[in-house]
């Protein structure tokens, strides 16, 4: 099973209207931007980490064995870092690429680094029904955590940790699914048992690209506001999990609600 939990629940699809989406200016993605898209791996965090290495390398490793390549690839840099357990959780992929153990084809990855960040509103999101979760901004806090993104983004390709998959979405509006209530207040879909990993790139015009492996050439753009908001949503799902969630029992090694991940080349 993907640790995101996403196949067996593509019959729940939401059924979501997006004001404002037909008005929205669709800026299509390149066709050298969807090249970016990778949906090969059996966890969402190993495809957004492997459309990160991509961006810097150019290519996928081409192998004869899935799990073989995912093993040696992914898990196993993470597994001598002490946190194994993590393997399918895209917070963890900053120890994959900390750890000096990763290699990409032929390429020992000893020159880029990662670092983890937060999103998360000083308000709690509230959990409005199952599939809802209002977003609550204090004025100014969503263009301060906008220009946090973007300043990561200046650095290098951002995966982010969601409780929402492209997916879950309307065809073709998938990350145009942020719904605003009221001002500073906005409407996101969410699943508490979803957890997904993406990655997100500058695609100038004050708009990001993201690389979506939920859905089959997944490669949308869409504003940095969107992810924001969703980054945001994730803090919340963490915390009300429960006693049965995917999240009882602690995350080890990612503290105060940072669990975005910029790649970035070290200088």
């Amino acid at each position: 099973m993907r640790r995101c939990n996403l196949w067996h629940m593509a019959a729940a699809t939401l059924a979501m209207t997006v004001a404002g989406t037909a008005a929205a200016a669709m800026h299509k993605p390149s066709q050298q931007q969807k090249k970016l898209w990778v949906g090969q791996f059996n966890q969402c965090s190993y495809d957004a980490l492997a459309s990160a290495l991509k961006y810097y390398y150019g290519f996928v490793p081409r192998y004869h064995n899935l799990a073989k390549f995912q093993h040696r690839t992914f898990y196993m840099p993470l597994a001598a870092t002490g946190y194994g357990p993590y393997f399918g959780w895209a917070p963890w992929t900053a120890y994959m690429v900390n750890s000096h153990k990763m290699v990409w084809g032929n390429i020992r990855i000893d020159h880029l680094r990662a670092r983890r960040f937060s999103l998360a509103t000083h308000l709690p999101p509230r959990v409005v029904n199952p599939s809802w979760m209002l977003v609550r901004f204090e004025p100014g806090e969503r263009q301060r955590l906008v220009h946090r993104l973007e300043h990561y983004l200046k650095k290098g390709p951002v995966i982010i940790w969601t409780p929402y998959a492209g997916i879950l979405g309307p065809k073709g509006h998938s990350w145009h699914m942020v719904q605003r209530v009221k001002p500073h207040v906005y409407a996101v879909p969410y699943n508490q048992h979803l957890t997904h990993a993406i990655t997100v790139f500058p695609d100038g015009h004050k708009k990001v690209l993201v690389t979506d492996c939920s859905v089959l050439n997944g490669v949308y753009v869409t504003s940095p506001s969107v992810i924001v908001d969703v980054a945001a949503a994730m803090s919340t799902s963490i915390r009300i999990g429960g006693k049965n969630s995917i999240y009882a029992h602690g995350l080890r090694g990612v503290h105060h609600g940072k669990y975005e991940t910029v790649i970035y080349r070290q200088k």
